[in-house]
């Protein structure tokens, strides 16, 4: 559709704006009325199988009252406790005549047969016999055993010997009736037979397109028009092959079976649960449906026609403007017209192209004039123009009436702290440094300032006020509103530098030194501060401090002997005396890079090497300058060289130590069977007595006295178990003054005395 032209598509569009509507309307018209056709049929088939119905069960029941009133007779109750032997001929006249009147045109009774189990007799339409000499007498009797008194059944000739129905039709609609009726126990039945086909004939109706039939409780045919199908089993024909529509006592539903559709119509009798059901074909009840349809479809086609014939002649009228647009376009601009789709998108194309090269050379006009705006404040507080060239560039930029409606200005440094501190991506810093710009200009009415730019990480601000705006609280509040908005907005801590008040615009270059100047104190003030240049410097007098020595001496001592604890909090002590009185920035760096140079010092004497330190290409001077608090300034003498520092001397001294201790053991383990002590160590391993004793103790968690008692008791255990020497022996080996003293102390440390303990380990080894 893209590539049609605009013709085309008003034709197609207008075609199916009209066509869908009458395609709509058309079929629902036959949805309906074929609806109703179907509704109406359905309605005459339940009304004829109600009134077929209602025929059969008009004869049914005057058969079933009429042999009631004759089997209730005194004349029955007669002949039914008889034998009916000669003597009882006019009983048995009577008795015909009374089984006769009940066969009528009406009554459709073609045969009533009465039998006697106890009196032995049977009367039929051949006469009376015995019941006994009779060929199907076993046939009869066994209808004694039917569930109910009264029952309809089906009955076919063939099964009996002498047939039980004159004429062709091979089956019987019977009803059963035990007798005698106000008797428990019944001996006699009354067979008041039926032609089947006599039924079959009251439901073919004329000019019925039905299949009829009536079934029993178990739905096997019983009455039909084919006989070859009465007595089988609605499930064994043709016409359905299950009984689950049949779950109501009337109603309809539809079935396919071999190929063809039926609309089953269905009532059972409340009479006796025979199941009256006629098959429609469902072809034959939609005949005047598809007549229908076919109108309905000629109609919609004609209207289409007509239809599309308006559409092409209005649609062609509607077409010439643009047409000629088009044309007109064609002719001028031809090698642009080329690649287009269709004449609406040229014309779209061309007018776009107009508002677009509008829109572009505005927004370029307008971006190149904020890149030179930032560019010339820039260099305004860098001090690159002059007098002259910044009254031309006010006036160039429309920033004239502004600057001159101030009175008083300041120039604001805002830093944003601990930002590189932070796990930020390159990009997630430029985000918050455009929102962090963003929230200052928003905060800030355009009537008090100019735009911001960013300079080495600081963003600066230009504030100006009049006469009467003009004040220290209003400056503070704007700053302190500053700080709280990009706290709350972006959750980062920023500092703010405030530079002196001056009313020319050419020191905004001195404005913005005062600025950086004042953020350099949050050496001293720590992070989130608000430093007013003029609060910081204004009459101050020059003071002399000295550089605190002795407590840079203690440092060194503490680290050079691993004292971590003591190291950290000479650190600390040193940090407080610098910044304990209120000096310049440069003051605090040449004391910062003083204490720096003696620990590198420290570290050259000490021979340790920058690898060890974890330094590798990096100036810590460097480092060291870029920090501006306090906190980050301790922090960083902390982790970068005083406690790698410690941990180097630590693990000198622990090695000496250890070194020390295992010489002091091996002496101990070679002369333990001598007079040794610790001074004599002392005085061969070159060291202090107490020194070694103290090393001694680190290292062993003994003094060197229990150390060596120690091992001479481990010597005398081995002795007794291994050896034969005698407990004064021993004692005598082990420098005891006699054995005694031995004695008490091995029972002290075993709870037994020195034989005890050789009789008790001997014996286990």
């Amino acid at each position: 559709m893209k590539n049609q032209s605009l013709l085309t598509k008003l034709i197609v569009f207008a075609s199916i704006v009209s066509v869908i509507p009458v395609i709509i309307v058309g079929v629902f018209s036959y949805v309906q009325s074929s609806k109703h056709i179907q509704e109406k049929v359905n309605h005459e088939k339940v009304q004829v199988i109600r009134q077929i119905q209602s025929n059969i069960e008009q004869v049914l029941v005057t058969v079933h009252h009429s042999v009631s009133r004759s089997i209730d007779s005194p004349l029955m109750e007669s002949v039914i406790r008889r034998p009916l032997l000669a003597e009882d001929f006019s009983i048995y006249r009577e008795l015909r005549q009374e089984l006769s009147n009940l066969r009528s045109y009406d009554t459709k009774v073609d045969e009533v047969i009465l039998l006697n189990l106890q009196e032995d007799w049977i009367v039929d339409y051949t006469g009376i016999s015995r019941l006994n000499e009779h060929p199907d007498h076993e046939q009869f009797l066994s209808y004694l055993d039917l569930e109910h008194n009264t029952t309809w059944i089906l009955l076919e000739n063939e099964e009996f010997v002498e047939p039980i129905l004159v004429g062709e039709c091979p089956y019987t609609i019977s009803l059963v009736k035990k007798l005698p009726p106000k008797l428990s126990e019944k001996y006699g039945l009354a067979f008041t037979n039926i032609p089947s086909c006599s039924l079959a004939e009251m439901i073919n109706v004329d000019e019925l397109s039905d299949e009829v039939m009536i079934t029993d409780e178990d739905y096997t045919i019983i009455v039909h028009r084919d006989p070859n199908l009465v007595g089988q089993s609605l499930v064994d024909t043709h016409y359905m092959g299950s009984l689950e529509g049949f779950n109501e006592r009337s109603g309809q539903f539809d079935v396919s079976n071999h190929d063809e559709s039926y609309t089953v119509t269905y009532n059972k009798s409340d009479f006796n649960d025979w199941n009256y059901i006629s098959f429609n074909s469902i072809d034959d009840l939609t005949e005047e449906s598809k007549t229908i349809g076919w109108i309905t479809f000629f109609m919609i086609t004609f209207i289409i026609l007509t239809c599309s014939l308006y559409i092409y002649i209005i649609s062609k009228k509607l077409y010439s403007p643009v047409n000629n647009l088009v044309s007109y376009i064609e002719e001028h601009l031809p090698e642009r017209t080329n690649n287009k789709r269709n004449e609406l998108e040229l014309i779209e194309d061309h007018i776009s192209e107009l508002f677009s090269s509008k829109t572009n050379l505005e927004a370029e006009l307008k971006e190149h004039s904020q890149q030179m705006k930032s560019v010339f404040i820039n260099q305004l507080f860098t001090g690159h123009y002059k007098t002259s060239e910044i009254n031309e560039k006010l006036i160039s930029f429309e920033l004239e009436d502004l600057v001159q409606s101030w009175d008083h200005m300041v120039v604001c440094t805002i830093h944003i702290d601990n930002l590189e501190k932070k796990d930020y991506q390159s990009h997630d810093v430029e985000k918050i440094s455009f929102a962090v710009k963003n929230i200052v200009e928003e905060t800030i009415p355009a009537d008090n300032r100019l735009p911001t730019v960013w300079m080495d990480q600081v963003l600066i601000l230009l504030l100006g006020f009049s006469d009467e705006q003009v004040h220290k609280d209003q400056i503070y509040n704007l700053t302190e509103t500053i700080q709280t908005n990009i706290h709350q907005t972006l959750k980062v801590c920023i500092s703010i530098g405030v530079s002196r008040s001056f009313s020319d615009i050419k020191a905004a270059k001195r404005g913005y030194k005062e600025g950086i100047e004042a953020l350099k104190h949050r050496m001293t003030l720590g992070t989130g501060v608000i430093v007013h240049f003029s609060s910081m410097y204004s009459g101050k007098q020059a003071t002399i401090f000295d550089y605190p020595k002795r407590v840079e001496d203690e440092l060194l001592i503490a680290i050079k002997l691993g004292e971590e604890k003591k190291a950290h909090e000479q650190l600390r002590i040193w940090m407080e005396k610098v910044f304990k009185n209120a000096q310049s920035p440069r003051e605090y760096q040449i004391y910062m890079m003083e204490l720096l140079n003696n620990l590198l010092l420290l570290k050259q004497e000490s021979q340790v090497s920058f690898e060890q330190l974890e330094i590798y290409h990096v100036s810590l001077y460097e480092e060291l300058l870029q920090l501006n608090m306090r906190v980050e300034i301790e922090g960083w003498f902390q982790d970068r060289l005083i406690q790698p520092l410690i941990q180097i001397f630590q693990k000198r001294k622990e090695s000496q130590f250890h070194n020390l201790s295992e010489k002091m053991i091996d002496m101990i383990h070679q002369r333990y069977d001598e007079e040794i002590t610790l001074e004599e160590c002392a005085s061969k391993l070159h060291y202090n007595a107490n020194y070694l004793s103290s090393v001694f103790k680190q290292e062993t968690n003994h003094t060197f006295s229990e150390y060596l008692s120690m091992y001479r008791f481990k010597m005398a255990k081995r002795w007794l178990v291994e050896t034969s020497m005698t407990v004064k022996e021993i004692a005598d080996q082990l420098q005891y003054k006699n054995s005694q003293n031995f004695i008490r102390s091995f029972k002290k440390q075993e709870d037994m005395t020195p034989g005890q303990y050789r009789k008790k380990y001997q014996n286990i080894s």
